[in-house]
C-alpha cells in the first residue's frame, strides 16, 4: 500500500511549483551540478507525491536545496519525506508477531506501517525524556 507524501506536496504547493515545473528545476540544477544521468519528468514527481515513492540520489538533495533557496527556510530530504529509506530487521517471537498483526488489523494498517509507527512513537517518547 502506498502512502501520499504530504510534506513534499505542501512544500511544492507553497513554492507554487506544479509537477512539470518541479521536474524542470531538478533537471536543470542536476545538470548544472554535473549529474548527467538525472532525468525527472512530471509523472515521476507525481508518484513521489501520490505514492510516496523515493527519488534516487542525487535528486533528494537537489530538490531540498532548490526548495530551501526558493522558500528561504531549510528543507532537507528527511523533512520532505524523500530521503532514502533505511532498513532495520527485527526478529519477533511468533506470539509477538501475531499480536502485532492483530493490532495492525484493528487499526486498518499494513503490519509494516504499524510497526514503523510504533517505533517512531517509541523513539519520540525516548527523545522527549532525555
Amino acid at each position: 500500500m502506498s502512502t501520499p507524501n504530504y510534506p513534499l506536496a505542501l512544500a511544492l504547493a507553497t513554492a507554487g511549483w506544479n509537477n512539470s515545473e518541479t521536474a524542470r528545476r531538478i533537471n536543470t540544477r542536476a545538470e548544472q551540478e554535473g549529474h548527467r544521468s538525472v532525468a525527472v519528468d512530471r509523472s515521476r514527481v507525481g508518484r513521489w507525491i501520490r505514492r510516496g515513492e523515493k527519488p534516487r540520489p542525487p535528486v533528494p538533495e537537489v530538490l531540498a536545496a532548490l526548495l530551501t533557496e526558493h522558500l528561504g527556510r531549510l528543507h532537507s530530504p528527511q523533512s520532505l519525506g524523500i530521503a532514502p529509506a533505511r532498513s532495520v530487521r527485527v526478529t519477533l517471537e511468533e506470539t509477538e508477531h501475531q499480536a502485532l498483526a492483530a493490532n495492525a488489523t484493528a487499526v486498518n494498517m499494513p503490519v509494516e506501517d504499524y510497526a514503523r509507527a510504533l517505533l517512531r512513537s517509541a523513539l519520540a517518547v525516548q527523545k522527549g525524556t532525555q
